[in-house]
C-alpha cells in the first residue's frame, strides 16, 4: 500500500534535509519513495501503535519477529523490545535492528523484579502510541495486521479493544494450519472461566489508556498472565469487538517445546499462584455485580480443577484448602461442596474411585469438564483466508 499525502510530505521534508549534503537534488516524484524504505523515515513524534515485546535469551528469534513488524503496510508504529537481562546476544540483535530502523526501541528491564509481565508493564510505561499490541519474541504478525486493526479501531470509537483470531505454527506459517481457538456467540467470560481460552496475548489491539486503567499485567503471576488480563477486561465490562480475521501467528510446537502448560499444572509454586489469581477473580466478579448462577457454576469448576491438580501432586491438604474457597464465596450448593470434600478424601487415599466418579457425574458439567474441542484443534477456515475475513459486530463483556 502506498503512503498517504501527509506521510509523503513528512518523508519529503526529512529527505530534503538529508539532500542538502547531496550533490544531486532528489527527484520527489520517483516511485521508489512509496516503498518500505521511505516508510521507515516516517517516524512521527507520537506513533499511533506501540508494539511491546518482552525478550529473554531469544537472540535467535527476535529478528524473525521484528521482520514481521518491519514488513507492516502501516508505518506509524514503534516496537519496544524489553530485554529481561538476557544471557545471550538478544540485546545486541535488538540494537542492530534499531540501528537499521529508528522505530525499533530496545531497552533493558529496570529494577530487580524480572519476568515477562514486568517487561510488558515497563514497555507499557514507555509506550507512546494510542494503541498497544503485545507481541511475544517468537510470534509473528501478518503484513496488513496493524493497518486493518487501526482502521477498525478508528471506526469503533466506543470499543476499548478488538480481538482477532490466531493461527498456530511450529517452524513456518502454515505447517500446522490450526487455530488457537474459535470465536462463538457464547459468553466469553464464561469460556475463560471454563479454561476454554478464547484468545491469546497478541490477539487484541488495545487502547493504551484502557490497559492502564486495568493496571496492566499482574507481575506476581507465574503463569496464566494473559488469562488474568483478559478476564479482568471482561469483568470490567470494557466494550470490544471480535473479528474472525487471522492476522497473527503463535509459535507452538507439537511436542510442547518452550511451553509452560505442563509446568503450570504441576509445580507447587504455579498452583499457589493460581489459587491467589482465582480468589482475586471471584472478588472482582462479586464487586462488579456479575456473580450470577452460570458464573458461580464455572467458578466452582475452576476451583475444582485446581483441587484436582493438587491431588495429582499427592497433596490432599492443599486440595482441601483450595476447595474451601467454594464455600467461602458461596459458589455452589452445600451438598456439592460436601461431596467435593468426600471425593478429595477418597482420592487422597486412592480408594473408592468409582464412588468419586459417580458423584462427579451428578454435578453440573462445568464443574468437571474443561476446555473445548476447538482449543488448539480447530482447523484454519479456508473460506475466510488470512487477511480477508469479514468483520463481526461489536460485543460487550456483559453480554450473556
Amino acid at each position: 500500500a502506498c503512503i498517504n499525502d501527509d506521510q509523503r510530505r513528512l518523508a519529503v521534508n526529512r529527505l530534503r534535509n538529508l539532500s542538502l549534503s547531496m550533490p544531486e537534488p532528489i527527484d520527489w516524484t520517483d516511485s521508489r519513495f512509496d516503498t518500505v524504505m521511505v516508510k521507515s523515515l516516517i517516524i512521527p513524534a507520537v506513533p499511533r501503535v506501540s508494539i511491546i515485546t518482552p525478550c529473554y535469551n531469544r537472540g535467535h528469534l527476535p529478528s524473525a519477529t521484528l521482520d514481521s513488524v518491519l514488513a507492516q503496510t502501516y508505518p506509524d508504529w514503534e516496537a519496544l523490545l524489553v530485554d529481561d537481562h538476557s544471557q545471550d546476544n538478544t540485546l545486541e540483535v535488538a540494537r542492530k535492528l534499531s540501528a537499521a530502523d529508528r522505530r525499533v526501541r530496545p531497552f533493558l528491564r529496570r529494577g530487580d523484579r524480572k519476568g515477562a509481565n514486568v517487561c510488558r508493564n515497563q514497555g507499557l510505561e514507555e509506550a507512546r502510541g494510542e494503541f498497544v499490541v503485545f507481541l511475544d519474541s517468537d510470534d509473528l504478525l501478518s503484513p496488513s495486521c496493524l493497518e486493518r486493526r487501526v482502521a477498525r479501531m478508528d471506526t469503533s470509537p466506543d470499543c476499548q479493544y478488538g480481538v482477532y483470531r490466531t493461527e498456530l505454527f511450529a517452524d513456518r506459517i502454515g505447517d500446522r494450519a490450526v487455530l488457537w481457538n474459535v470465536f462463538t456467540d457464547a459468553n466469553d467470560l464464561h469460556r475463560f472461566l471454563n479454561l476454554d481460552i478464547v484468545w491469546c496475548t497478541m490477539s487484541p489491539i488495545w487502547r493504551r489508556e484502557a490497559l492502564r486503567q486495568l493496571g496492566g499485567f499482574h507481575e506476581n503471576l507465574l503463569s496464566f498472565q494473559d488469562w488474568a488480563l483478559h478476564t479482568r477486561a471482561l469483568i470490567a465490562g470494557l466494550q470490544y469487538y471480535k473479528d474472525p480475521t487471522v492476522d497473527n501467528f503463535c509459535r507452538h510446537r507439537h511436542d510442547g517445546a518452550d511451553q509452560i502448560s505442563a509446568v503450570s499444572v504441576s509445580r507447587a509454586d504455579h498452583l499457589e499462584s493460581h489459587e491467589k489469581l482465582f480468589t482475586n477473580t471471584c472478588e472482582n466478579i462479586s464487586a462488579a455485580g456479575k456473580m450470577d448462577r452460570e458464573t458461580r457454576i464455572r467458578l466452582t469448576g475452576l476451583f475444582w480443577w485446581l483441587a484436582r491438580c493438587w491431588l495429582k501432586n499427592r497433596d490432599s491438604h492443599q486440595a482441601a484448602q483450595v476447595w474451601r474457597h467454594v464455600a467461602a464465596f458461596n459458589l455452589c450448593p452445600r451438598r456439592h461442596y460436601l461431596e467435593g470434600c468426600l471425593i478429595i478424601r477418597c482420592l487422597s487415599r486412592r480408594s473408592e474411585g468409582r464412588i468419586a466418579q459417580t458423584v462427579q457425574w451428578s454435578w453440573p458439567k462445568p464443574y468437571h469438564e474443561f476446555g473445548s474441542t476447538s482449543f488448539f484443534k480447530a482447523p484454519v477456515d479456508p473460506v475466510s483466508p488470512t487477511g480477508t475475513a469479514p468483520e463481526t459486530q461489536s460485543a460487550r463483556a456483559s453480554a450473556s
